[in-house]
């Protein structure tokens, strides 16, 4: 027997998120390190925030799909081709704003790490 409940709670928020990879390349200008081009296997985490409605808070194939899409512009590229200054924090900035023209209703949570041990995140206020 299979038992199925759908909940919808109002007034209550709940967290969902997916995590994604790219590689790019990049430099820091005038980094003493980071100066010179080197990559990088990025992971990004998207966390949205929101009520859940007949049993979700956003359907994950549909946060999957639009994270993917705006990835597609990073993954394998030259960053500083996007990027005047193509650091963790700009790039988790950036990607905040393209997420937000789509989740606009939702709390949007965005952390990327740059390889391992290091990452920067941004939320809305």
């Amino acid at each position: 027997m299979v038992i199925y409940e759908t909940y919808t709670i109002k007034d209550v928020n709940m967290k969902v998120g997916i995590i994604e990879h790219f590689d790019s390349m990049h430099l820091l200008p005038s980094h003493p390190k980071c100066g010179v081009p080197h990559g990088h296997t990025y992971k990004v985490e998207v966390v949205v925030d929101g009520e859940l409605k007949n049993g979700m808070v956003i359907d994950f194939d549909q946060l999957k799909k639009l994270l993917r899409e705006i990835l597609r512009v990073y993954d394998h590229t030259d960053l500083n081709k996007l990027f005047p200054f193509p650091s963790c924090e700009n790039i988790a900035l950036n990607l905040h704003s393209k997420l937000k023209l789509n989740l606009n209703n939702y709390k949007v949570t965005v952390k990327i790490w740059e390889g391992e041990g290091k990452w920067a995140e941004f939320s809305d206020s």
